[in-house]
């Protein structure tokens, strides 16, 4: 057969000259997404930093009246005992930061990053020690750590309507729980938590950002079953950190993988069919109304079951007047 024929048998598009000008465009395809990632790679880091690096600050005068303010508060025995009850079983603070408030892992993921809660005792690789009366008022009030950056995690929306009283009780209470030895590894923020705080998607991790925004209700709040005390016990409680800021519910952009949905807990969830008798069960027992056990290691209803009638009724009240979050 002449060379001609053989020519004009090859399948179109079979010529080595096409065949490599293929592979050139595929090579530059890869090439150009590569230099895209990288940028973008770069982008991500560099919004990242500068979120996680700002500093927060509080007039030195003002800080100065907040704390005189906070800390005339006498200690007793009493307060002590408001204390405790407000760190174990209303703010739950042993739910990040452990029953023995040293720290613990939140979160040991590739993607999400090694995050953790502090050790809050005086103990080696604990905060207790160092820690001035404005360093936390800023801590639980605004989310600021003492280098005047933002805690990560630290519920300071809800923390920031804590009433004079209630904080010098919870920092009191802390000051005297005994000291852990307990050094927890360097914080390594992952590239999916970075992705998704420089795309505003988070913006609850960034606890001052959060605090900043609560235009915090600090009158001296009775204990008592009204609507004005469950919305207290519901913010300083954290409920919103899990059911979102609305109540509503739903997925965080950073959820780990099999974690249950958070319900809805306005009126336009199921709660809002609940008696006062099935709320208070669910609480304590972890049972809802239908005989579904509630997960502990998400819902803490073991130390909830710590929590007073009238603070049950108030929660419950309040959550009854919650409105649906529009859409």
């Amino acid at each position: 057969m002449s060379a001609p024929a053989a020519v004009e048998r090859r399948a179109p598009g079979s010529s080595p000259a096409r065949a490599a000008a293929c592979r050139r465009r595929v090579a530059q395809a890869l090439a150009a997404a590569l230099v895209l990632a990288l940028l973008a790679l770069v982008v991500v880091r560099g919004l990242s930093d500068r979120i996680f690096e700002r500093r927060y600050g509080l007039p030195t005068a003002a800080a100065a009246r907040e704390t005189a303010a906070v800390f005339e508060v006498p200690i007793d025995a009493r307060l002590l005992e408001r204390g405790r009850h407000l760190v174990t079983e209303v703010a739950q603070c042993t739910f990040c930061h452990g029953p023995d408030l040293a720290g613990r892992e939140l979160a040991d993921d590739p993607w999400i990053g090694r995050l953790h809660a502090s050790n809050l005792t005086r103990g080696s690789g604990g905060v207790g020690a160092r820690l001035s009366d404005a360093d936390w008022i800023a801590a639980l009030r605004r989310g600021v750590a003492s280098d005047g950056r933002s805690l990560l995690l630290m519920p300071s929306a809800g923390l920031a309507r804590l009433g004079d009283r209630d904080l010098a009780a919870v920092v009191a209470y802390v000051r005297r729980v005994p000291s852990v030895d307990r050094v927890l590894p360097p914080r390594r923020v992952g590239w999916l938590t970075r992705l998704v705080v420089s795309a505003g998607l988070a913006p609850d991790l960034i606890s001052a950002e959060q605090a900043v925004r609560v235009e915090a209700d600090r009158e001296a709040i009775e204990p008592a079953p009204t609507d004005a005390y469950g919305k207290y016990l519901v913010s300083i409680g954290g409920c919103r950190a899990c059911h979102r800021a609305d109540l509503g519910g739903g997925l965080h952009p950073l959820s780990l993988p099999g974690e249950p949905v958070p319900p809805d807990l306005t009126r336009r969830g199921g709660l809002a069919a609940w008696s006062l008798a099935e709320f208070a069960r669910a609480m304590r027992e972890g049972r809802t109304p239908d005989g579904r056990r509630l997960d502990r290691a998400f819902m803490p209803w073991p130390a909830f079951s710590g929590l007073e009638e009238v603070e049950i009724e108030a929660i419950w009240r309040y959550l009854q007047s919650v409105e649906a979050p529009s859409a």
